[in-house]
């Protein structure tokens, strides 16, 4: 007993069973945060052991929250600010909390796994019909996206960019608490593009405003997919499914080899048939907010997947 707790001691005494790689502050008490505009905020990531150690992995409880990933190796004693984004425009008024885990291995081949927490009061004054925007589509599209306050003096949209290339607005109506904007979204080369609407208000406390846009665009000759958008929504906490069928153009057998869920957290199972068709069932237990990701669907015999856009919506 006594030889093992000599052990024990000497590992603790040379840092071989702390953390390597710590977050500051552990917990973060953000207070009252507006419904609408990105809120960013600052993390640290702090090596306090002996050996230099790779970061080598990164989970968030929300897809509402994104950190700028860092990858690289920290140094004995060396210390990383990483920013972070919330997005809020989706998240319903109440408590909220996130939390961002961090993975981490040193030189000597320990590996270890710290959390940060932030917690907040989400209040809506301010309302963004959709929160998000995706689209699996062939061709170009025409969309509404409404703003709507609740106050007495409501804010005014004094202007818009855009980080899609080629998405435009055509068209702003404004009427009492609402404002709306016709987006047009193009017709793009086939496969994932993201980007942006940023619409600034005369509202200082709400000078921007961030809808994300997500386009899935395919060809004409793809696997027809229906829904073509899969949109899961429902109170938060529930589990709640939806079933999807694909089809092949033609007689071909459609065969599917694995789904891959990107972006969110989500379960899924599949089935061939009838016919030239086959059957896929997305389930998950619903997160607070609304957050975008996609199903890799892969497809015997053929190169590219199918890719099926997935929205989740918590309230």
């Amino acid at each position: 007993m006594r030889k093992w707790l000599a052990i024990c001691s000497g590992l603790v005494a040379s840092g071989a069973l702390q953390a390597q790689v710590v977050i500051f502050p552990g917990e973060m008490d953000l207070g009252t945060v507006l419904a609408g505009p990105n809120l960013q905020k600052n993390l640290v990531l702090h090596n306090e052991g002996t050996n230099p150690a790779q970061i080598t992995g990164w989970t968030s409880s929300c897809g509402c929250l994104s950190a700028q990933k860092f990858d690289g190796m920290l140094a004995p004693g060396e210390s990383r600010t990483i920013p972070l984004v919330i997005r809020t425009a989706s998240l319903p008024a109440g408590p909220h909390a996130w939390n961002l885990s961090v993975s981490s291995a040193d030189t000597a081949g320990g590996q270890w796994n710290k959390s940060g927490r932030m917690v907040g009061i989400v209040k809506r004054d301010v309302d963004l019909e959709p929160g998000l925007l995706a689209l699996s589509t062939d061709r170009e599209t025409i969309h509404t996206v409404v703003i709507r306050d609740s106050r007495k003096t409501p804010l005014s949209v004094t202007g818009w960019q855009t980080t899609l290339p080629g998405l435009v607005v055509e068209k702003r109506e404004t009427a009492g608490m609402e404002t709306r904007l016709t987006v047009r979204v193009p017709a793009l080369p086939e496969g994932r593009h993201a980007g942006s609407l940023i619409l600034a208000t005369s509202d200082e406390a709400y000078r921007q405003l961030e809808i994300p846009v997500t386009v899935l665009s395919k060809k004409h000759d793809s696997v027809r997919m229906a829904p073509e958008l899969v949109e899961l929504s429902g109170p938060a906490g529930t589990t709640v499914s939806r079933l999807v069928r694909l089809t092949a153009n033609g007689n071909l057998k459609l065969k599917i080899q694995e789904i891959v869920v990107e972006g969110v957290v989500a379960t899924t199972r599949f089935a061939e048939g009838p016919g030239n068709s086959a059957t896929v069932r997305v389930e998950t237990n619903l997160p607070a907010g609304e957050s975008a990701g996609r199903l890799i669907i892969k497809i015997e015999g053929r190169e590219q997947p199918a890719l099926l856009p997935l929205t989740l919506k918590g309230s």
